[in-house]
């Protein structure tokens, strides 16, 4: 960020996107008017807290892509100076259920999937504010060191030499020309959301199936850029507060499962994340935990299965009001996702997001994995 900085004396040709930057920046109207309310944030905020989520740490050592460390640093020093609370996950749910006064600036934060950038970066960041974080664990990615199966969609499309890919998913044909580094990206992402929308069983089917038809064969262990954490490093990060919660087995679109296989991912998640850690919490994470991820029956198992609560990645705030409006509600905590965006984190922070969702009356979701 330039913000700050002192605009140079002789305004160069190369120095006028830097000041439009800069002035955008300076003026943009929900950041003015985030930091204009901040004074007010407890009241627009009473009865609610934030719920963040992440899911990549930039990590130039592992040569992966991420939410800015020093970001990051710089909104969790804000929240202090602020005097947000910043509690474990476990701890706002207590809130919630006791309709505690203390509710308003209130702030807890997650992490998705547990890649092992946490590790090397991510649990720092954390320890360095005091700030409680809660990690979601794909179990058997951990157990096997193996591949996100998004990151292998990903992968296979990009180191492929053939020009053009062509593969059925479900009932629809997916083509796609390939060739450049850009268009492998945007030709994975449509794939991935094209393989989230159709039962688990084709998914894995057609995962194969491209890998065959790409001539492509992966290591059964992924590069250190996609790399997940490992049980001791988890271990060594519960030193630090870090504690985790069960994100499945594998990582599927629950409501693509069938009923055997989503008990199975659930259960099983939750049942070997105790088994290798102390830092275990009963708080369920939906895999991308958008409205269509999951249906009616896995809030019902999560319960069955005894579990506090479970997220979602539905962008609204956490409120007694809401905790206690159904059987279910507890099991679908709305969460904001977290990009980096210090004018949104703001206006999520202090309650103006709040404001203008009232008045839109609109969900949007983190769209996570």
């Amino acid at each position: 960020m330039t913000t700050g900085s002192r605009v140079p004396p002789v305004a160069a040709p190369n120095a006028i996107p830097w000041c439009r930057t800069t002035i955008s920046k300076m003026l943009n109207p929900y950041k003015l008017t985030a930091d204009l309310v901040a004074p007010l944030s407890y009241q627009l905020l009473r009865g609610t807290a934030s719920i963040f989520t992440l899911h990549r740490f930039a990590d130039r050592d592992r040569e992966n892509r991420g939410v800015d460390p020093a970001r990051v640093r710089a909104d969790l020093a804000y929240l202090r100076r602020k005097r947000y609370e910043l509690v474990s996950l476990t701890e706002l749910i207590s809130r919630l259920r006791n309709r505690d006064s203390r509710l308003g600036k209130t702030v807890a934060f997650t992490v998705d999937d547990g890649y092992a950038d946490f590790g090397s970066v991510g649990v720092r960041v954390f320890s360095e504010y005091d700030c409680p974080v809660t990690v979601f664990l794909v179990t058997g990615v951990i157990d096997q060191g193996s591949w996100y199966w998004w990151d292998r969609v990903l992968e296979v499309v990009r180191r492929t030499q053939r020009r053009t890919i062509e593969v059925n998913v479900g009932e629809e044909r997916f083509v796609a020309p390939l060739g450049t580094p850009d268009g492998a990206q945007k030709v994975a992402r449509d794939l991935t959301e094209r393989l989230k929308r159709v039962p688990d069983v084709e998914r894995r089917r057609v995962i194969a199936d491209m890998e065959a038809s790409l001539d492509v064969g992966l290591s059964p262990h992924p590069p250190a850029k996609f790399a997940p954490m490992s049980w001791d490093e988890i271990r060594r990060c519960a030193v630090h507060g870090v504690t985790y919660g069960p994100h499945t087995i594998s990582h599927p679109i629950l409501s693509q499962s069938d009923d055997a296989s989503a008990q199975r991912e659930i259960e099983g998640s939750w049942v070997r994340l105790r088994e290798q850690t102390t830092a275990a919490v009963p708080i369920f994470c939906y895999p991308n935990g958008g409205p269509g991820d999951f249906s009616q029956r896995e809030p019902a198992l999560v319960r069955r299965l005894g579990l506090d609560g479970a997220v979602t990645t539905i962008n609204e705030y956490a409120s007694a009001p809401l905790w206690h409006s159904s059987s279910d509600a507890p099991f679908l905590l709305p969460r904001f996702g977290y990009n980096g965006n210090p004018a949104l984190f703001k206006q999520v922070i202090t309650g103006v997001l709040r404001a203008r969702l009232a008045i839109g009356s609109g969900r949007t979701s983190a769209r996570g994995h």
